[in-house]
């Protein structure tokens, strides 16, 4: 059977399952509402047995983050210390924030706040899929965000399923950003994972550290000085550095000798997809699929929110 046979009868019984039209989103279709906000709301899916009897996948594919990023929000978390240089910050953080005290989130206004269930719309297709047996529902959550250009829109840091170590089974970043049409950048990777009983590690890139992940303290460099950290705006990606990997096994040795578990196979989710704000989508794959909807969101004043608190 053929990948495309495959994908296609996958893709059919999975839009019998949720009651969709099997072509209702894989047509690229155009943004008809240039609203500055958003409120999107995204499930990506695991299909259990979907690489079964694919034997091959790709192995020279490059994993990386990117620079200009955002993590979603945790609304019970406590702010982070400013003086405390090991915090990650978001790219776009310049520092002011520091200078401010910290405000309560407001969910009318903040960007990249989890929102709460009654506001988001998969659940049944979330619980759909859970209660079939053939998908795993590995993200679902739901954010407002602005969107811009491309050139200024930050990428969302994206992390799902079970954890291995260090690591998520889902990982990556998406982007959205709007210029005639309002376009989703997707860079998400699947990791399959097993125990690391001692064997040769496969030939697979290694997995980048998380950027908001807990800087690691510096090492002295072999001249005695104080290595630079990774974060803020001067830091430069090297090529196999945390942030852009590439195959290459041998450098990864320590950390392979150091890992519970190892990584079986790597499948990328990397697309381009022109959308329709208010409709829904289908990114589709053999293992992962992503169903997401934006929908345009008239954010209030700060005034109104004010007001409506008092």
């Amino acid at each position: 059977m053929t990948h495309a046979l495959r994908t296609s009868r996958t893709s059919l019984a999975l839009a019998a399952l949720l009651g969709l039209a099997a072509t209702c989103a894989m047509v690229p279709t155009l943004a008809e509402d240039s609203a500055d906000w958003y409120q999107v709301e995204m499930l990506v899916f695991e299909r259990i047995g979907g690489a079964d009897g694919i034997e091959q996948w790709p192995r020279n594919i490059q994993l990386r983050y990117p620079f200009n990023w955002v993590t979603l929000q945790d609304p019970e978390a406590e702010p982070a210390d400013a003086d405390d240089a090991s915090a990650p910050r978001p790219s776009w953080d310049n520092g002011l924030a520091a200078l401010r005290e910290p405000a309560p989130a407001d969910p009318a206004r903040d960007a990249f706040l989890p929102l709460p269930e009654d506001l988001r719309s998969m659940d049944r297709f979330a619980n759909a899929m859970n209660r079939s047996g053939q998908y795993r529902v590995l993200f679902h959550e739901a954010w407002r965000q602005p969107v811009t250009e491309l050139e200024e829109s930050p990428s969302l840091l994206i992390r799902g399923g079970d954890t291995f170590d260090n690591h998520t089974e889902l990982e990556g970043s998406i982007t959205l950003s709007v210029s005639r049409y309002l376009h989703l950048h997707t860079r998400l990777w699947f990791t399959e994972f097993e125990p690391n009983y001692g064997q040769p590690p496969g030939a697979w890139p290694e997995l980048p550290r998380r950027p908001d992940a807990p800087q690691p303290d510096t090492a002295p460099t072999a001249d005695g000085r104080e290595a630079a950290p990774l974060w803020g705006d001067e830091w430069q990606s090297p090529t196999g550095s945390a942030w852009d990997t590439s195959l290459n096994t041998t450098s990864t040795l320590p950390d392979f000798l150091g890992e519970d578990y190892l990584p079986r196979r790597i499948v990328t989710l990397n697309q381009q997809r022109r959308m329709r704000s208010e409709e829904l989508h289908y990114l589709d794959h053999p293992i992962v699929g992503l169903l997401i909807r934006v929908i345009p969101y008239e954010r209030p004043d700060e005034e109104e929110t004010g007001s409506e608190e008092e």
